[in-house]
């Protein structure tokens, strides 16, 4: 089979959490560049817009989605959205997150919460919502959840952060058994330093040179680093994968 046949993804309806903006944006541009229908789901329109106008000047077809990943309503209403917009959703982007950084003892409760709702139990609901209705049409599909290199490899006062995404390496593996019978993949991308507004109060002040000279490659990542995981797990070439996790850090988690 050529490379072009293997990753092709021009068939296929994704659905990007946290689209609008950094990694995720860069996850739905290549898949909407590939020839995929990407819908780009988050909680601010102007951000949403805006991304869906650069996709389409691009030659990408792409569709907002208001949607807050803590909401079990919203999400029900998103998938009915992507459905009448383009068909019944065959991946999804569990990318939609938040970082906090404190020192573990001064971390508040309620933060803590905050970033598990949205970290873990909205990936986790927005799993189920595209399992439910593939399970429905008999149809398998792909969910991809963007965990971290964090969720192996500590640092100091990330433990919110660092914990919520050791929560979905598990809920990765966990989803994999149990929806292999019904040809889901279920797989993780474990993402390293890329300078994104969501890593911008690791990286504030000398935060990135430093983190870039600790990576073995010499740099952090930028968002075409993902591309070739991203059309591994959407397409036909990951057919056989489910449970997996692919690490791209540049080499930062075992070079340092």
């Amino acid at each position: 089979m050529l490379a072009q046949e293997l990753f092709d993804v021009s068939g296929e309806i994704a659905l990007v959490t946290g689209g609008g903006t950094g990694l995720g944006f860069a996850m739905a541009r290549v898949l909407a560049l590939n020839g995929a229908k990407v819908a780009l789901a988050g909680k601010h329109q102007d951000s949403l817009d805006a991304a869906v106008k650069a996709i389409a000047e691009s030659g990408g077809d792409a569709a907002a989605v208001v949607l807050d990943v803590r909401r079990e309503d919203m999400i029900k209403a998103a998938f009915d959205q992507v459905e009448a917009t383009f068909g019944p959703v065959s991946v999804v982007i569990n990318n939609a997150g938040i970082a906090h950084r404190d020192k573990a003892s001064k971390l508040a409760a309620e933060t803590l919460r905050n970033v598990m709702a949205v970290n873990v139990d909205g990936a986790f609901l927005v799993a189920q919502e595209a399992a439910l209705r593939m399970i429905r049409d008999n149809r398998g599909g792909s969910i991809i959840n963007i965990s971290s290199v964090l969720s192996q490899t500590p640092i100091r006062q990330a433990a919110a952060y660092s914990v919520s995404k050791a929560a979905i390496s598990q809920m990765t593996r966990c989803l994999a058994l149990e929806w292999a019978k019904h040809e889901i993949r279920v797989n993780e991308i474990r993402p390293g330093w890329f300078e994104t507004g969501l890593t911008a109060p690791f990286l504030k002040g000398p935060g990135a040179k430093i983190m870039a000279g600790e990576n073995p490659t010499g740099r952090l990542g930028d968002g075409h680093d993902l591309d070739g995981a991203v059309l591994l797990l959407a397409s036909k070439a990951g057919k056989y994968m489910t449970g997996s996790a692919i690490t791209v850090d540049g080499g930062h988690s075992f070079g340092r």
